[in-house]
């Protein structure tokens, strides 16, 4: 099943260009910092020492200490899995299953009431390679970016994407929404974001390939729909890791 690619007007390529060229990208470590911690445990080589899954050494690379891994999950409504899901699935990159919905163990709530027939998403991450934005902002109710800014920072993920170590790696984008409002269309919502984000990194030349958007919603919200708006915007972020597949 191919994914759709949103075709960006020239002006956003342009802004990418200036961006790059004076430096204008304000970025919140390196690039190169940025591409390690997307490599995670894949092999991040650090001045003559080489870092290979979480063992340096210098010279020869001795055998790799053993992988860790995170299992990630959420629960979908039975009515529907987003394409993009269904595509990973069909890959082998995630795992569904039906089962009955579990509480939510964060603020929030999953879009599926406990104790109801749901979808289970579950796919494996490198921990070591989660890279957290919560300054991308989108126009309430859409998913829109709210200014440049927030294409700059999409744009810095991009660029150390691209970066030749990383071109056999996949990566989860995921979406997170703050507690408030209804569960089901925060996890609509965060789902449009995830893609718009994968839309976006693919015009800018990242491989459609080695992206899966999914939307968790507010499922893993850390504070409740009451907090202040300061801890509020905190769980509206986008969270990256490198993808094991299945």
């Amino acid at each position: 099943m191919k994914r759709s690619i949103i075709h960006l007007p020239a002006c956003v390529f342009a802004l990418a260009a200036l961006l790059l060229d004076t430096g204008g990208l304000q970025a919140q470590e390196s690039k190169e910092d940025l591409v390690r911690k997307l490599r995670g445990q894949a092999g991040a080589t650090t001045g003559g020492q080489i870092t290979t899954r979480g063992l340096t050494t210098r010279g020869a690379v001795s055998t790799p200490t053993e992988t860790k891994k995170e299992t990630r999950s959420l629960y979908f409504s039975t009515r529907g899995v987003p394409k993009a899901v269904q595509a990973a699935a069909e890959e082998d990159k995630v795992k569904l299953s039906t089962t009955t919905a579990k509480p939510s163990s964060g603020a929030g709530d999953y879009s599926v009431q406990a104790g109801s027939a749901a979808v289970e998403v579950q796919y494996e991450v490198d921990p070591e390679s989660m890279v957290t934005r919560d300054n991308i902002f989108f126009r309430k109710g859409t998913a829109d970016f709210v200014d440049d800014s927030s294409l700059r920072v999409v744009i810095e993920l991009a660029e150390a994407l691209k970066d030749p170590s990383l071109k056999d790696l996949k990566y989860v984008i995921e979406g997170h929404a703050s507690a408030e409002g209804g569960a089901y269309a925060n996890q609509l919502l965060s789902q449009k974001r995830a893609e718009r984000i994968v839309g976006v990194l693919v015009n800018l030349g990242v491989n459609s390939h080695r992206l899966l958007p999914v939307g968790f919603g507010e499922s893993q919200a850390r504070f409740p729909a009451h907090s202040e708006e300061l801890l509020l915007q905190q769980d509206r972020r986008v969270i990256i890791f490198r993808l094991d597949d299945y």
